[in-house]
């Protein structure tokens, strides 16, 4: 692989964005197999339970209790006697404490449990210890010497500290998770009041994902954060987070893992969140509430016309028992119905336009369980989960009215069995979870949404005329691209967890299978897209060029593999096995030492199913083999918690160990398609390229060379043309003038036709024109990554280390150093080198110029610039002309494909190991993985939980976090398919990236004050997030002679190359709207006007001469000036505060009501992840200042479409304050 970087350069293309990426295929219904790999998995599971000598291990997807008991003289006492009971069901377990007086309780559930410790010639010891889920709860105890008969009740810590385990963790209490304000009450919202844990609204990431949220671990995108429920795994392995909502009012207690994670956490690099959900009492309890808001008693949304709003949500839960003691049950349901006419701002010239889409947004989430104490310690329960929610929305946050309806259908049933015997404890889960997403368009009726049906337009953005692929623009409208597709997946997991206690150790270990089928269908593109980057002054977007154009042939397909009934899309399937063996070794009573070791496997991640590949061999020795999958993907851990007093005050802690992230799906979407030499396959080219008109496959014979395809009124001689070998040529495109509205009827028509010629193929795998090994490329432009044949797992290295201290009772401070670093992470890189500077072959760049030259009705030779200009109509016109005869990189001007050399020759063919500069083969996009992250952050914690703390106040519940804190990257997304932005050296530039906040403060509390009244809060501060500056690409082809100054080319998915000097994430860390003038200045008298290494080529070879790159605008840009005013990113800020009144009516009733307050002074949040300002610095058209949509160039006038309001579902965190009106009845 190293040969292949030190030999690298970028391709590029004005960034076809491999936000393609961002998109993928689907649909449902469950398929089931077995397989003896669960077999296995069960018999190893039967062995555990009853073999007497195989050690084990307690669960932390629930918690647990452990600890020494002593002496007065403090000796440890053996063969003490230890109950431990649950005070709400009576379910009661006896153990005793080894030679080395230790003992552990197994798993259990979150609650409050009485343990008793009885040993002859002591006095009795009872203490109530609650146990939160992911903990290890200490239950130290000394006994005094007495009667057995005589009992003394320890007094225990309201907030304890945690002695027994290095992970740096948080827990929220059912408690918090009723009283504190929960915005859209999803039921991940409370997850950022730990210190350095953001929450991530679903649709910045995916578009499947509207409705859902994820959270964000150390400014990492939340997209690998692993999400388990009552021990069982509901993460989506397609594109990340969750499959599912869970009512906020089921969840018992809930707990993050970020640092240092337990052996038993299952695949997850980034950290991982554990809920256990309510079970039913020895009591009838349950409650019924109602929310309501609207815009009536809300600030303005961001809009020219305030948006009208309204949101209802409702539910309740009842629990109880059908025998005492014995068999209980519980259920909860909550509804969600929201309706919200969004305003959708565009920026000059379409912001007087006053575009709005109607988003109406519903959510159904049920939670059933069935718990039965068996006897003894032995407990069995079932759960079934169920969410559907649907909405129209968008992808992402830009503004947009390309809505599409989001459908998305999730039931989940568990089975889960906790007993001890003996010395040993035993956790058993099983699980089935079925995940059914669909996309549908929500295209608009005809008018300023919809200027033309059926054809989506993009105006203004930085890469290429999608509003998706291009992140925005200064205009989206029309049907949306993502429209039709499905995503399906299904769980088949079975997992043990078991412990023994030996001496003074705890022995751990666990085995677990997850067999998990993923598939769909994506049909891209099959209402056309059209656009343009070029920005204009006209608020009129069908007026604009037809640069760009998409076209899809509706299939939808980009596996060969049957699943879910359908002959191609299928993923996977990937039977993950994990397992681990670790020990608590407790070398003093205030000592304990951590270890263990954890594997996994996972077999259908990449896709090594497909066989080697020898044509790969053609661009370098050994690409073509077999893609591999890792399995020697060990990793080890250690660490260790000190309590220095020896009674529980004080504990110092660290740990560290190597722990393996997933590789979601999506990355194989891209992988397959080039990959089979057949197969039933999505088509999405790009037929119009910088107003070049592109030949594309058709998927049946055309006819001979002329042949007129759909032909129509307005391009009587066929909206395409076939070009005699199997190929059809556009005829719509602006290289031969038409502008949006002209060229309308001939896409449609082309897309008809193409759609229609798919559709009449035989549903059988045919001879795939889009094979590496006949069509000699791969490039992301075109759809394509491919996985490099020495694939390794990501993963990282995690390290911490700190304190927690209890000031005074209820009341801990933690404080934590954290460092993790990420590697291994997939980098697109190109090992054809394509369009790099020292790929020049001189003979194909003289004849390329000379063709075009030719062609324009110039003379051959050097000196031909305004010559060129003048024939072609414009400085862009010539630009293109060379580019398409070849003088140009081979990405730029063919998409990455090769080019017949009677018909074009390339000036910069790229180069590799095998052909050299020869051009015999083209772009290969290639998935390698080099990337490499760091983190590193203060996290501080002061939790404090107290009865009557000062008079009037007669209890207090309050935590608060900070973090200090780093991430740095290449990417903005490291989970998912970037390009390297050097193509020779991927790690190059590297700066802070994702969502790197420097500071993060977060709190929340709950205060019953006198008069029934309780009042809480939350809030969150958190600082700036960061941006690149990107250099502009404003040409019509010969890009690498304009922006690539790296000289390594540029790739046909990457956004552009930072300017000289700058590294990722440049603005707000260094450069902020004050200083960036000053920034531009030096660059543009230092670089502006000079030749890129490329341009040197063609100069120093005697191609063109300098005035002829000057005049033709192929020298490094002027960049444009700040607009006076800029802003800056500001902080995040968020201020909510609840008013409840408790009233109680009798013994068993209470009336609740309340009022919630979000975002109480109301302040103006903008620049919050996923709608933040462009990175490249174009210049707007009228002013000649940068663009009022990229950095620099937004100011208080035009800030608008970038400020805070309502998310996909029911995120609305730091939109305008809004008051939210609820009534809760408690019994």
């Amino acid at each position: 692989m190293d040969a292949f970087l030190n030999a690298s350069t970028t391709s590029k293309s004005p960034s076809v964005g491999r936000r393609y990426a961002q998109t993928k295929g689907r649909l449902l219904k469950l398929h089931v197999r077995s397989f003896s790999a669960v077999r296995f998995v069960v018999a190893t599971i039967i062995l555990a339970v009853l073999s007497p000598i195989v050690v084990a291990q307690t669960t932390i997807s629930t918690g647990s209790i452990q600890g020494t008991v002593l002496d007065p003289s403090g000796a440890v006492l053996s063969g003490a006697k230890v109950t431990i009971t649950n005070k709400d069901t009576g379910r009661s377990a006896t153990t005793q404490t080894s030679a080395s007086g230790l003992y552990t309780s197994g798993a259990l559930t979150p609650g409050r449990y009485v343990v008793k410790v009885q040993a002859s010639g002591f006095k009795s010891a009872e203490q109530t210890i609650t146990v939160q889920v992911g903990v290890t709860a200490n239950g130290n105890f000394g006994l005094s010497v007495g009667q057995s008969s005589e009992t003394v009740e320890v007094q225990g810590a309201t907030v304890a500290v945690n002695t027994e385990q290095a992970i740096v963790q948080g827990v929220l209490t059912a408690e918090q998770i009723d009283n504190l304000p929960m915005n859209g009450r999803n039921f991940l919202d409370l997850a950022q009041l730990e210190p350095g844990v953001q929450i991530q609204e679903g649709s910045t990431f995916d578009p499947t994902k509207n409705g859902f949220s994820s959270i964000s671990f150390q400014g990492r995108f939340g997209r690998t954060a692993r999400i388990e429920i009552d021990g069982v795994d509901i993460s989506d392995e397609t594109v990340g987070t969750t499959t599912q909502n869970i009512p906020a009012s089921a969840i018992e207690e809930f707990s993050l893992e970020q640092s240092n994670l337990d052996l038993s956490t299952e695949l997850t690099s980034s950290g991982a969140v554990n809920l256990t959900t309510r079970s039913g009492t020895n009591g009838i309890h349950g409650e019924a509430f109602g929310l309501f808001r609207g815009n009536q008693t809300a600030a303005a949304l961001p809009g020219n016309t305030p948006p009208p709003f309204q949101r209802e949500q409702f539910g309740g839960r009842l629990g109880g028992y059908f025998i005492k003691d014995k068999l209980f049950w519980f259920v909860d349901a909550e509804r969600a119905k929201q309706d919200i006419a969004a305003a959708e701002p565009f920026t000059a010239p379409f912001d007087t336009l006053n575009t709005t889409l109607g988003k109406p947004f519903r959510e159904t989430q049920v939670d059933g369980r069935l718990d039965w104490q068996i006897r003894g310690s032995a407990h069995l329960f079932y759960r079934f989960n169920f969410d559907q929610n649907s909405q129209i929305g968008l992808f992402g946050t830009a503004s947009s009215t390309q809505g599409f309806k989001n459908f998305n259908h999730t039931p989940s049933h568990t089975v889960g069995l906790d007993f001890n015997s003996g010395s040993y404890t035993h956790s058993v889960r099983f699980s089935l979870l079925e995940f059914r997403n669909s996309i549908i368009d929500g295209e608009p009726p005809l008018g300023v949404n919809n200027p033309i049906p059926g054809l989506g337009i993009n105006i203004g953005a930085p890469v290429v005329g999608s509003c998706v692929l291009s992140g925005g623009g200064s205009y989206c409208g029309g049907p949306n691209l993502l429209a039709p597709q499905a995503t399906l997946q299904s769980n088949h997991q079975i997992k043990y967890d078991g412990s023994k206690v030996v001496r003074n150790h705890v022995l751990r270990y666990g085995v677990a299978f997850n067999h998990i089928q993923g598939g769909g269908f994506a049909g891209f593109f099959a209402f056309p897209q059209v656009g343009t980057t070029s920005p204009g002054a006209s608020s009129d977007p069908t007026s604009y060029p037809a640069d760009y154009v998409f076209l899809g042939n509706g299939i939808g397909f980009s596996t060969p593999f049957s699943a879910f009934g359908y002959p191609g899309g299928g993923l996977g399937p990937d039977n993950r096995f994990e397992t681990y063996l670790g020990d608590g070794w407790r070398v003093k009573h205030n000592l304990t030492v951590i270890y263990g070791l954890h594997y996994v496997h996972d077999t259908g991640r990449v896709d090594s199913r497909l066989g080697p590949l020898p044509e790969l061999n053609m661009w370098g020795p050994g690409l073509g083999n077999r893609v591999r999958t890792p399995g020697t993907n060990f990793g080890p851990q250690v660490g260790f918690a000190w309590d220095t007093g020896g009674n529980g005050k004080t504990v110092i802690r660290g740990g560290g160990g190597l722990f393996y992230e997933n590789s979601v799906w999506n990355n194989v979407f891209f992988d397959s398609p080039a990959r089979s030499a057949k197969g039933t396959f999505a088509a999405t080219p790009l037929v119009c390229f910088a107003g070049a008109a592109e030949s594309f496959p058709w998927p049946s014979d055309p006819g001979p060379i002329g042949t007129a395809i759909a032909p129509n009124s307005a391009f009587p001689g066929g909206s395409g043309v076939s070009d005699g070998a199997g190929g059809v040529v556009p005829q719509f495109c602006s290289g031969s003038g038409f502008d949006i509205a002209q060229a309308a009827p001939g896409i449609l028509g082309l897309s008809a036709a193409f759609k229609a010629a798919a559709a009449a193929h035989p549903p059988t795998p045919q001879p795939n024109s889009n094979f590496v090994g006949t069509a000699l490329n791969a490039a992301t432009a075109n759809g394509f990554d491919l996985f490099y044949p020495g694939y390794r797992t990501p993963r990282s290295w995690q390290v911490n280390l700190g304190f927690q201290h209890e000031i005074r009772p209820g009341l801990v401070l933690s404080a934590d150093y954290i460092r993790n670093i990420g590697e291994h992470f997939l980098i697109v890189v190109d090992p054809n080198h394509s369009g790099a500077a020292r790929s020049l072959k001189l003979a194909n760049a003289i004849a390329a110029r000379d063709a075009a030259q030719g062609a324009s009705g110039c003379p051959t030779g050097l000196g031909q610039a305004t010559c060129m200009i003048t024939h072609n109509g414009s400085q862009a016109g010539a630009q293109s002309t060379y580019s398409m005869y070849g003088l140009d990189s081979i990405i730029q001007g063919a998409g990455g494909a090769t080019c017949n050399p009677i018909t074009c020759n390339f000036a910069f063919p790229g180069v590799n190991p095998v052909s050299g500069n020869s051009g015999t083969v083209g772009t290969l996009d290639m998935l390698f993985p080099v990337g490499r992250s760091v983190y590193s952050g203060l996290q501080l914690k002061l939790v404090q939980k107290v009865a009557n703390p000062m008079r009037g106040l007669k209890a207090a519940n309050f935590q608060f976090s900070y973090a200090f804190s780093k991430f740095t990257s290449q990417v903005v997304d490291q989970d998912f398919v970037n390009a390297a932005l050097d193509n020779d050296n991927p790690t190059r530039f590297t700066g802070p990236n994702g969502l790197d906040r420097k500071h993060q403060v977060s709190f929340g509390g709950t205060f019953d004050l006198p008069w029934y009244t309780r009042l809480s809060l939350t809030g969150h501060f958190y600082s700036a997030l960061s941006r690149s500056l990107i250099l502009p690409q404003l040409t019509s082809g010969g890009e690498i002679f304009a922006t690539d100054w790296v000289g390594s080319g540029l790739q046909s998915n990457s956004p552009g190359e930072p300017l000289p000097g700058t590294q990722i994430g440049q603005f707000q860390r260094g450069t902020n709207a004050g200083n960036l003038q000053q920034i531009i200045n030096t660059y543009n008298s230092k670089y502006a006007g000079t030749l890129t290494p490329a341009g040197n080529q063609l100069v120093n070879n005697a191609v063109m001469t300098s005035a002829d790159m000057t005049a033709l605008g192929w020298v490094m840009p002027q960049l444009p000036s700040v607009a006076p005013g800029a802003v800056d990113f500001g902080w995040l800020k968020d201020l909510t505060l609840k008013a409840t009144w408790p009233i109680k009516i009798g013994e068993r009733f209470s009336v609740e009501p309340s009022v919630s307050m979000f975002n109480i002074f109301n302040f103006a949040n903008s620049f919050l992840g996923g709608n933040v300002p462009l990175a490249q610095l174009t210049p707007d058209p009228t002013t000649g200042l940068l663009a009022s949509n990229v950095v620099g160039g937004v100011t208080r006038q035009n800030i608008l479409p970038f400020r805070a309001t309502f998310g996909s579902g029911t995120y609305a965190s730091g939109a305008p304050r809004q008051f939210e009106f609820g009534l809760k009845v408690d019994f």
